[in-house]
């Protein structure tokens, strides 16, 4: 056997790769997890927080798979990463969208408008960056918006005024 080459016995073998998901699974987890947000976004790391967000995952994993139709059965953790490159890809092509045209709200992707909707947080200008240095965070400090207020404030009710 050649170096570098990867030899794999049937007792290494893994678990299948899932399906990538469609258009429409996105837009129905983006859907499910609307009322959850506030759990799901809640970033502390306390123990209480921990297991709430594990439920609402639990509880998120159940009623996607519950809609059934021709899509595989989805996992908590898998449905839990999405909604995290979701929310990341979201991001991206906000700022390409920004650095490309000032117009670029009209031409942007469902799911991203559906996460601006449900974190609009996420996307107020410098809220979006890499530059994780305590030295240079001055520079990033949000101030929320009215309309971004009112949103927050709706959404453990699910709604949105």
């Amino acid at each position: 056997m050649a170096s570098g080459s990867v030899y794999m016995s049937s007792s290494m073998v893994g678990k299948a790769r899932s399906s990538n998901f469609t258009l429409s699974e996105k837009l129905d987890l983006l859907k499910l997890v609307r009322p959850h947000i506030r759990i799901l976004e809640e970033h502390t790391n306390k123990h209480a927080v921990i297991v709430d967000k594990n439920k609402c995952w639990d509880t998120v994993s159940e009623q996607y798979n519950v809609l059934g139709g021709d899509r595989p059965p989805r996992t908590a953790q898998g449905l839990r990463t999405l909604y995290k490159r979701l929310k990341e890809s979201a991001k991206q092509e906000v700022m390409q969208r920004r650095h490309a045209q000032p117009e670029y709200r009209g031409s942007i992707s469902e799911p991203t408008r559906r996460v601006m909707e449900m974190i609009p947080h996420l996307f107020h200008h410098g809220a979006i960056h890499h530059d994780k240095d305590p030295a240079t965070m001055h520079r990033f400090q949000m101030f929320p918006t009215e309309s971004s207020r009112r949103v927050w404030s709706t959404c453990g009710q699910g709604r949105v005024r």
